[in-house]
């Protein structure tokens, strides 16, 4: 069987071996006698299939609609100044940080989390029962670990402070779920903790062979991760900048990563269901178009993110998130992630159909997540196959790079990190080189209509030019080069021909690898090269659910919503009107979302977040 219909089918299917016991539960009476309608754990984790099951189920969060099937897709403002929501049913809602306490994504995501917590909790409270081999037992802990680490890792930094559970209570006892929050610094050591542990416990991902099962790799990138928001605000123990770095290396040592020499392949994958882990070490797996054995195993990566579209034959988009001026100015000239992240496009009725100008940029899509890539028919309306990352090779790179600067200042493997990004961002290494320059050595006389430029030679291919004629001279004065071509590996011949004049000669000059390096002046200071690395961030993972996370640790949230809502200000577009009430409802207390009223309710030792 494939390996993820297997992981999906599973994981979606477990709900009725594995018992639930949530901490937000509503039951105000003691229970004295052992509830008949769910299967006791005595019962249970008596087999290595068991277990497996049961991690299945703990897996299963990662793809729940309040997490990465849905509402973190474009619908909890995740974006911060890369991108904003055009959705009106979500106008009173977090989505646009008019973010009542009793919201209800906010609380079917805090829900969803203790849900898997539980669920590892009480796997790893049983893991011992069975018999079986020590070194699946082992890895079985590992991930289950690591999923409970992972799981606290996005409460805390999403509520700040939060109860810290590490065994279920089976009582069913009220006071059960009177317990405090605990404080950041002492959960974030806890997720450290575990995390560590479970980096001894769990395979290699070349013995995984997914990027949808938890690997060493996964859990180094991931500490990585961890340990540069607990090194940032609020917590600000930066020397947990040295650990992140650390962790970022053995991820860059073990030898078992490369980037993708395509950035658009890399989102071609996710749309077809193909892993190369080399460069998608983490994500979650979404299986099938929602029909027959694929019922409730898709999400809705390229649905709600994607390109919109009323089409089913290129996939039903509805087109949720829009770009910001800011992001769409932020990528260089050549640099090709862009018009990959940012749709250069739209569909008209069925037709696709380029943006004219580059004025009123914020009407474009995200453009990672493509439907029109998938290769699974017939499409389904709601759901698609497609994966989401969690962790990819470069935001190791990345992270390795902003860890040690921080530390040690711009260096040459700091450098070379961000720049092995940016060479693949600008396609050098699937595109190589093509022409930088063409230079007219002889300008040439008597020409009375435009010659034509022929480029032959160098290695290369698909380079092309035009001459421009001083019509009062009848001299060529200069050649632009309207297609760059690729793969030359030397300076190829150009050719001057036609137009009835003579002698115009000229010679070309190529692009070099460290065009795309960063320029010196961002590379100077340890504060510069800072300042580089976090652009750098946003070409390169936009819309991966990131962006306002890395707002919050740096301390520039609020800063860098209110510059976005003086760009957007200065627009005309009627859908602009979203974006302002984006971005001029962002505040301060939105660095932290509110704890839900219902569990404040039912826990009454938790104190709500500053401002709500």
């Amino acid at each position: 069987m494939d390996i993820k219909i297997f992981n999906m089918k599973y994981s979606r299917l477990f709900s009725a071996l594995v018992l639930l016991v949530l901490i937000n539960s509503s039951c105000e009476k003691v229970l004295d006698n052992k509830p008949q309608d769910f299967l006791q754990p005595e019962a249970y984790y008596n087999t290595e299939v068991h277990l497996n099951t049961a991690l299945n189920g703990v897996y299963a969060i990662l793809a729940d609609n309040a997490t990465y099937c849905n509402y973190m897709l474009g619908r909890m403002g995740l974006e911060g100044d890369e991108g904003f929501p055009d959705s009106d049913s979500d106008l009173l809602t977090v989505t646009y940080y008019n973010t009542p306490a009793a919201d209800v994504k906010v609380l079917q995501y805090w829900t969803a989390l203790y849900a898997g917590i539980n669920r590892a909790n009480l796997l790893l409270q049983n893991i011992d029962k069975p018999q079986m081999n020590e070194d699946n037992r082992n890895n079985i802990r590992g991930q289950a670990l690591f999923l409970r680490a992972y799981y606290y890792f996005m409460l805390v930094n999403k509520f700040g402070d939060v109860p810290l559970l590490l065994e279920t209570k089976l009582s069913g006892k009220v006071e059960d779920v009177q317990v405090p929050r605990t404080p950041a610094k002492q959960v974030y050591e806890q997720i450290i903790k575990d995390m560590t542990t479970a980096a001894d416990l769990v395979s290699p991902i070349d013995a995984v062979s997914s990027a949808g099962r938890v690997s060493q790799s996964a859990v180094w990138g991931i500490l990585a991760r961890v340990c540069l928001h607990m090194a940032g605000n609020p917590v600000n123990e930066t020397a947990k900048f040295a650990e992140a770095a650390m962790w970022a290396k053995k991820v860059i040592d073990g030898g078992k990563h490369v980037l993708n020499p395509s950035y658009e392949q890399i989102f071609t994958n996710y749309a077809q269901d193909k892993y190369d882990f080399k460069e998608s070490i983490f994500e979650v797996e979404f299986w099938g178009n929602a029909t027959g054995i694929y019922t409730n195993t898709g999400g809705m990566v390229g649905r709600l993110n994607g390109v919109a579209t009323s089409d089913p034959a290129i996939g039903i988009a509805t087109g949720v998130i829009h770009t910001t001026p800011w992001m769409y100015n932020a990528y260089g000239a050549g640099d090709l992630r862009r018009d990959w992240s940012i749709a250069p496009y739209r569909y008209v009725g069925v037709v696709k159909t380029d943006w004219p100008t580059i004025t009123n940029v914020a009407q474009r899509f995200c453009g990672k997540f493509r439907r029109e890539l998938e290769i699974l028919t017939p499409k389904g309306a709601t759901y698609t196959p497609q994966n989401f990352p969690l962790l990819r090779y470069s935001d190791v790179l990345l992270m390795y790079a902003e860890a040690d600067n921080e530390v040690n200042g711009p260096n040459a493997a700091n450098i070379e990190a961000v720049n092995s990004v940016r060479r693949r961002g600008y396609g050098k290494y699937v595109n190589g080189e093509g022409l930088k320059s063409i230079t007219v050595t002889n300008q040439g006389q008597d020409y009375t209509s435009v010659p034509t430029v022929t480029i032959t030679g160098g290695g290369g291919t698909g380079a092309t030019a035009t001459a421009v004629l001083n019509a009062t001279t009848k001299k060529i004065t200069s050649i632009t080069i309207t297609t760059p071509g690729k793969s030359y590996t030397s300076a190829p011949t150009i050719a001057i021909s036609g137009g009835g004049g003579t002698l115009a000669a000229a010679t070309a000059t190529l692009t070099v690898i460290t065009d795309a390096d960063l320029p010196t002046d961002d590379i100077d200071t340890k504060i510069n090269f800072r300042d580089a690395i976090r652009d750098e961030r946003a070409r390169e993972l936009s819309y991966e659910a990131l962006r306002k996370n890395d707002l919050v640790r740096w301390g520039i949230f609020l800063n860098r919503m209110k510059s976005s809502l003086a760009e957007v200000n200065t627009g005309t577009a009627a859908l602009l009107n979203n974006a302002r009430l984006y971005y001029s409802n962002a505040s301060e207390r939105d660095v932290l979302w509110p704890l839900p009223a219902y569990d404040m309710g039912i826990n009454r030792k938790l104190v709500q977040n500053p401002g709500w």
